[in-house]
């Protein structure tokens, strides 16, 4: 392995799950609306198909969304389509919240998403291609055989990179008690629902 090739791994790594993007938005938005141990699947599923976006890319993907755009213009069409009603959702608890009752019990008109949700968002996820089709064409000297390169960079962003997911989920957790008060509901809703429909933006022309 080339150690100083490596490094700047771990610098693209770092540079990427700490700033903002939709996964890191969703997840501190749910984690404040629903709380942290309900948004673990939901970090759970983004670290999962990540990983796998990215075995995926180092096997080739870029190469094969070149040779058929069409297949990619299906799956972003379907992923709009399931966004788009995620985000009807989200709007619809916005605009029409529970009574301070059932918010108290914990009760919500949304939920967060689970694992393999999470998971297969990554395919429409545009951060997450670009970062995992980057990394690959960027650090193929990496290693010699593509097992291997795969095998150092899913180890690498798990180490580096999922703890940035977790800082936003934490950061959003602490939003968690405003959640009693409507007005503080209504507005993380929809925040969520426009972190969504944002992305859909991006997905369909990005």
């Amino acid at each position: 392995m080339d150690i100083a090739l490596w490094f700047s791994l771990v610098g693209f790594v770092c540079a990427m799950s700490y700033t903002p993007g939709p996964n890191n938005l969703m997840v501190m938005s749910s984690s404040a609306l629903f709380g942290v141990r309900r948004t673990l699947p939901h970090w759970l599923g983004v670290n999962l198909g990540f990983n796998l976006l990215l075995i995926a890319s180092v096997f080739g993907l870029g190469e094969l969304v070149q040779r058929y755009p069409v297949a990619l213009l299906v799956v972003k069409l379907g992923g709009a389509l399931w966004l788009a009603w995620m985000a009807s959702q989200f709007v619809r608890a916005a605009i029409n919240p529970l009574p301070a009752a059932q918010r108290a019990e914990g009760k919500t008109r949304t939920r967060p998403f689970r694992v393999y949700e999470a998971a297969l968002f990554q395919i429409i996820n545009p951060k997450a291609l670009m970062m995992t089709i980057s990394a690959a064409g960027a650090y193929v000297a990496l290693a010699e055989t593509a097992p291997e390169r795969a095998m150092i960079m899913v180890v690498t962003f798990i180490l580096f990179g999922s703890p940035g997911g977790l800082a936003w989920m934490f950061a959003g957790g602490t939003l968690k008690r405003f959640m009693s008060d409507p007005r503080w509901a209504r507005i993380l809703n929809a925040a969520i629902a426009g972190t969504i429909l944002l992305t859909l933006l991006m997905v369909l022309f990005g």
